[in-house]
Parts: structure tokens; C-alpha cells; sequence
């Protein structure tokens, strides 16, 4: 029985052997537990994960911004120079307009600054003019009082003696208030001999019409 089946295997060997045999690859891959895994996983059916192997992974896509070709990725001499070339002067124009902007601010700084100074200087001039120009301001050019600092001396007009009046009363009433309080708690007065030793002097009161300047 076994030679007659084993006959007929031979005579239909094409529909018997229909297993082809395994690759070298696919027997390290069978070697190793990973690629036996990621080999399962690519055939795997179903809704489940599928493994899509990749051969490089820092390759880029085709079709991707960063994408080049072998051609392109590889320049020649002249190409690089003139890349080098031209990175260089975009550099430099970069430096240059960073100094321009620069430059243009502080000049733009520095402008404002001195019209800021000359609308002052306008504009303490236009004041000055102003009160120049003005017949009320111009005639109140005179001292703060009518007394000179210097000789402490009462200036010879109307509002010279009415200052020198006005001092004259407030030293006035000084002098009165201090022969009140004197009086009050009896300064100068001896309890033993019932005398006044020192006197009390009632201070005179300075009278306007000593005063013909203020007359009118």
C-alpha cells in the first residue's frame, strides 16, 4: 500500500509538493523571536495592527519639503561656492540692516531729544516776551516789600511808611502784651517793703498821622 501511494506522489508531484521551499532570508528571519514576530504581524488578517516594515527610519518621503534626491543632495564645486556665496552675503546684509535700524533709532532718539530742548528754549522765550509785552506784568518789576535787605532802611514811598507803620504796631502790641503779663503777675513788685521796685512803662502807641505820605 505504501509504494502505490508513494507511486502515485511521483507520477502527481506538481499537485503533491505544493509548499515551495523557504528562501535563506526567510530562514535566518524564522532564527530570530523579533523578525518571527514582525513576520506574523505583516501577515496577520483581520482588524488588528498590521506591522509595515520600514527599511530606513531616518528617511524622507517622497514628496515631502525636505525631500531630495540623489542628484540634488550631491552639488558640485562651483555649485557649493556659489551657495557658500550667496549664504554670506544674505549674512551680511543681515548684520548691515541690523546696524542700519540700529543707527536709524538712535538718530531718531537723538533728534527728538534737541527738538525736545529747542520747544523749551521757544517756549521759555515766548514766556519771557509774554510777560515783556504785558503793560500789567512790566509794572510789578519791584521788590517783594518795600525794604531794602541790605540797609534795612523803609523805602521813602506811600507803601514804604505803611510797611514802617505796620512794624511799628505789631512791635506795639509786643510790648503792650508783655506790661499785661507783667502787671498780671506782678513783676517788679517788693512784698516786704510794698514798693515797686521795677516799674512798669506802657509802651506809646505810633500814630498814622505822623505819616504825610499817606495823608491822601
Amino acid at each position: 500500500v505504501f509504494d502505490s501511494v508513494f507511486l502515485f506522489a511521483l507520477r502527481n508531484r506538481s499537485d503533491f509538493l505544493a509548499m515551495l521551499p523557504r528562501s535563506r532570508d526567510e530562514r535566518h528571519r524564522l532564527r530570530h523571536k523579533e523578525r518571527l514576530e514582525r513576520e506574523r504581524l505583516a501577515d496577520r488578517t483581520g482588524s488588528y495592527h498590521r506591522y509595515e516594515p520600514f527599511k530606513d527610519p531616518v528617511a524622507v518621503a517622497p514628496g515631502c519639503p525636505s525631500h531630495a534626491s540623489a542628484v540634488d543632495r550631491f552639488l558640485t564645486t562651483e555649485d557649493v561656492a556659489s551657495v557658500e556665496q550667496r549664504e554670506r552675503l544674505q549674512e551680511f546684509r543681515n548684520i548691515m540692516e541690523k546696524h542700519e535700524g540700529r543707527r536709524q533709532a538712535r538718530y531718531k532718539r537723538e533728534e527728538d531729544r534737541w527738538q525736545a530742548l529747542d520747544a523749551k528754549e521757544r517756549a521759555e522765550q515766548t514766556r519771557l516776551q509774554r510777560l515783556q509785552d504785558d503793560p500789567v506784568v512790566g509794572r510789578k518789576n519791584l521788590a517783594g516789600a518795600p525794604f531794602n535787605i541790605v540797609t534795612h532802611a523803609y523805602d521813602g514811598t506811600a507803601a514804604g511808611q505803611k510797611l514802617r507803620h505796620h512794624d511799628d504796631m505789631v512791635k506795639f502790641r509786643g510790648e503792650l502784651r508783655t506790661m499785661n503779663l507783667a502787671a498780671r503777675n506782678h513783676l517788679g513788685f517788693n512784698p516786704i517793703i510794698g514798693e515797686q521796685v521795677y516799674p512798669i512803662r506802657i509802651p506809646e502807641r505810633p500814630h498814622a498821622a505822623s505819616m504825610p505820605a499817606l495823608a491822601h
